[in-house]
């Protein structure tokens, strides 16, 4: 799906209106999650990579692909979020600030 900049770029939100065809609100009573909470992580700018495995199951299931398509599909649409986040003067977002995930950060060693 090509990013467009009149739709919300959040990567859920662009997952469930482009390729499921609902808003947010029919996919979350439809799927029996809380909208609020959805948006929370919209707000927060939750990383896909920590979102609860039932939810990408049920976008999984809504889009009849496995969930390991969805979370391919909703890595690419988060890489175009954050850049559309990291040219957009609104947002004043630098890259310096789009760090990775922690679960894709090595871990380092403390030294005694």
């Amino acid at each position: 799906m090509p990013f467009s900049a009149y739709v919300d770029s959040y990567p859920i939100t662009a997952y469930i209106v482009g390729h499921l065809g609902l808003s947010v609100s029919d996919f979350c009573r439809r799927y029996e999650f809380d909208p609020m909470i959805v948006k929370g992580w919209q707000t927060a700018n939750r990383s896909v990579f920590s979102l609860p495995a039932d939810f990408v199951e049920c976008l999984a299931i809504a889009s009849d692909k496995t969930a390991d398509q969805v979370r391919c599909i909703l890595r690419l649409l988060e890489t175009q979020h954050f850049a559309y986040l990291a040219t957009s003067l609104e947002w004043n977002i630098t890259p310096f600030q789009l760090a990775p995930p922690v679960s894709s950060q090595t871990p380092q060693r403390e030294e005694a």
